[in-house]
Order: structure tokens, then sequence, then C-alpha cells
């Protein structure tokens, strides 16, 4: 018998996740798919997780946290306000028994408040009413301003689906016309009258869908429609108000995911995710566009610290329904990470002296508010971490092989799934190198890195594989 031709097979540089290309044609160290781990320098290691979120005030580390509230909350907002001497940076929750709550972040010994029950929440702005900073809230019940637990209830009662503040008036959709774009009166927000010198609206043509956001961003009022976005130059005479259309969309824009990303904005359509620079859009995360669910209605998005956390639906192996993931794409590296089987309620970007991080909420594996970070677990369960490699030949489509063994360096505890010609043998590594003899011919192969420990790092993998020439 000729004698084979051995091979040690390096994957010693882990690359993500690719899905444009056929598994077949995918480098050895691409992933069809991978998640819950960092693949920062080529290896795989400890992803993103939720953990107690921890505002330094002071001598005094404050968790925010609920405290005597047994409520889940569906969205959160924030604003800072002046008071006294020193700013506050407050947080107001919307939560599922339809009530309004609200504590400090920068306060010590406080807790969410019960402001009393307004009905399902819509959209919320930041602005200064009567010379006070707060939160301006559309309800189903109202319109309402929120400041240091005060709620006043404004004479305006239409329902805003989306809202925004620039130039000192309110910009705002309301549901019973979400093709026509209102605007308040300078400085008053329960001022709506159409005039002149006044409130106003702007109507639109059925052409570009609903208006499903209103944003301002770098002196202008962006307005997305289903199907496109146009710009509007709004300044303190509404003579001089003028409209321009930036960009026609193929698919459905989703209005939770349109956040401003620094000097740009990103949003998720029906046909990608973009990028969007206030005049063109352009298309990232191209290589994972395939695992995207087409619909992305309850996704939503924030910004921190240069990185765009998208909440959204992936069609991977999943258990539960609705969003289950969370895409993380830096906006200046043009880079991504995945966490996958998280359920994710809201998140609020914050970056203040006390406190700098994303604070969120989970409803799966645990229900929990915590600060998002990398420790790969919420609230202490593990995540489970995946990187599987795409299904090959390793380059030899006639002949027998071999696979010999396997040796890997990790952290932690892996579970390598070797997959030869549709059948799975799994072997355990613990920390430190780890041999597995395995001695299986094969035609097509696949490799498949899990873990459920929180802290995982795995920094070599070598395959020793005989080639027969036939």
């Amino acid at each position: 018998m000729t004698k084979p031709t051995r091979r040690i097979l390096k994957l010693s540089n882990f690359l993500g996740m690719n899905t444009t290309v056929a598994e077949e044609n995918l480098p050895f160290n691409y992933s069809p798919k991978t998640y819950n781990f960092i693949l920062e320098k080529g290896v795989p290691e400890t992803g993103v997780g939720v953990s107690t979120a921890v505002a330094k005030i002071g001598a005094v580390d404050w968790e925010i946290k609920k405290r005597l509230v047994n409520v889940k909350f569906l969205n959160m907002f924030s604003y800072r306000t002046h008071y006294l001497t020193y700013d506050i940076d407050r947080l107001v929750a919307y939560g599922e028994d339809g009530h309004l709550y609200e504590t400090a972040v920068n306060v010590p010994y406080t807790a969410f408040a019960d402001l009393g029950e307004y009905g399902e929440v819509l959209s919320a702005t930041v602005y200064t009413y009567h010379g006070e900073t707060g939160l301006l809230v559309s309800a189903t019940s109202g319109l309402y301003f929120i400041h240091l637990g005060v709620v006043t209830r404004l004479t305006f009662s239409d329902v805003c689906t989306t809202m925004t503040t620039h130039n000192d008036r309110v910009f705002a959709v309301l549901r019973s016309d979400e093709y026509k774009l209102c605007f308040s009166d300078d400085f008053d927000p329960d001022n709506w009258n159409v005039s002149l010198t006044e409130g106003g609206y702007i109507a639109f043509t059925e052409e570009m869908g609903r208006i499903v956001k209103v944003m301002s961003f770098g002196g202008y009022v962006y307005i997305f429609f289903e199907h496109g976005i146009k710009r509007l130059s709004a300044y303190n005479d509404q003579t001089e108000f003028s409209v321009r259309t930036l960009y026609l969309s193929v698919g459905r824009i989703a209005a939770g995911t349109v956040a401003v990303c620094g000097d740009r904005m990103m949003f998720v359509a029906t046909d990608g995710v973009y990028l969007f620079d206030g005049l063109s859009v352009k298309k990232v995360l191209a290589e994972i566009k395939d695992v995207f669910a087409e619909d992305q209605s309850l996704s939503f998005a924030a910004f921190h610290n240069g990185k765009y956390y998208l909440a959204c639906r992936l069609d991977m192996d999943s258990t539960i329904g609705g969003n289950n993931s969370l895409v993380i794409y830096d906006v200046w590296k043009g880079t991504h990470e995945i966490a996958h089987d998280i359920a994710f309620n809201y998140m609020v970007p914050f970056d203040t002296e006390n406190f700098s991080g994303v604070l969120t909420e989970t409803s799966y594996p645990v229900s929990f508010l915590g600060r998002l970070d990398r420790s790969g677990s919420v609230n202490s369960t593990a995540t489970y971490k995946v990187w599987c490699s795409p299904v090959t030949s390793l380059g030899e489509s006639s002949g027998k092989k071999l696979l010999r063994e396997i040796r890997l360096r990790v952290e932690g505890t892996v579970t390598c799934t070797v997959e030869l010609d549709g059948v799975a043998y799994n072997f355990t590594a613990e920390t430190g190198v780890n041999v597995f003899h395995v001695m299986r011919p094969f035609d097509k192969m696949r490799i498949k890195l899990s873990s459920n420990s929180a802290t995982v790092r795995i920094t070599k993998a070598e395959l020793t594989v005989d080639f027969f020439k036939e």
C-alpha cells in the first residue's frame, strides 16, 4: 500500500461568520455559524454577557436594579436634568402593567418609583419645558412631561408614534395619520395649532409608505419612511422649511433600528443593514445577511462607544421566538460579533462620570436588569458558545483520508464535535493541551467547538490527517 501523505492542519487563526459563500468553498478557518464567542486576533473567547450594573457615586457602588418592583419593563428612556447644584441622570421605564417607573442613576439609595398607569407608551423624547429638562412621553392615554418624578399631563390628546426634539419644537407623527409630519410651536409642546406663527404639519404622499421614525441629527430632521428617507431643513421660521428626498429603499425599514452612530446613522431594512452618512447609504454586514430573518419589525438598536447594538432575529438554531440575538457592529473597524439565544427587552446607552455602558433587561435565559459586558453569561447563567467550521473535503475530492488525532489548547471546558461523513464524534477538552486519537476515515468533515462555560478561550487547534492516493 502506498505510504500516505501526512498533514497537520492548524486552526490558529479562527475567523468569523460568512454566509455569502457556499460552505464547500469557504476556507477551513471561516465559519458558517458562530455565536457567543468573540474572535479578536483569531482566538475564540468569552463573548457577550449581562452582569450587574453598578453606578460609582463617590465612595458608594450603587447597583441599578428593580427594588420592590416585580414587573417586566418593556422599554426604558433616559434624560439628564439639573437639580440645585448638580446634574441628575434619570431613567424612566415602561412596564408591562402599563405603569411608568422612574429612578435616578447617580443618586445612591434610590429605587424605581411607580408614577402611575398611563397605558401603552409609543414614543418619548428629551425636552426642556418651562426651563426644566425632562422626558416628553406619548402614551395611549395622552401626552405627558416627566421631570424628577412629577408627571404633567398636556392638553394635546393625539397619540404620537414617533417624536423628536429639534430647534425647540417637537416633530411627531400621529397614529391617526402616519403620512403626515406634525410640529409644535417653539418652546411649547402643548401648542400644535396650525399657523405660520405656531405649529403646523407637512403632508406626504403614500409613495414611500408610512413615516416610521423621525430623528434630529446634524442640524436636520430626518424622516424615515417604510421605503425611504427624506431630510427636513427646519429653522425657526417655518416658511423656510424645505424637504429633500435622500434615499428610496426596496426593503421595509424597521423603525426601532434607526440610531445615531456618532457622525452617521444606521438602520435595518428587510433587505439588509445600512450605514447612512446623512446623504448616502452603504450596506454593511453583508457577510451574515443570509441569517437575518426577513421580518425585523420587532428589532431595535442602540449606539455606544463606536458600536451599533442591534437586537434582532437571526434564523439560526434557537429556543426562543421573537428577537433572539444581538449583533454588535463596530462602526469604525467594520467587524461584528453575535450574541445568540438571548432575549433583550430594550437597551439604554449611558456615558457619564458615574456609569458608562449599555443598560439592558433580558427575559431569556433569565429575567435580569444589568449592563452589557463580556462575561459570557447572563446573571451568572452561562451562554452556549459555538464555532463551527464549514463542511470540507480539505481540497482532496479523490482518495481516502484518515483523521488521526486532534490537539486542542483551551481554557475552560470545550466540547469538540467531529462530524465525519455525517457521523458525529464528541470529545471533551479541559484547561490545557488535549490530544484526542480519532483514527477514522472520511471523505468530508466538519469541526464544531462549543462550550457551556462562562469563561472560555481556544488558543490552538490542530488536526493530523493522512491522505492516501487512489
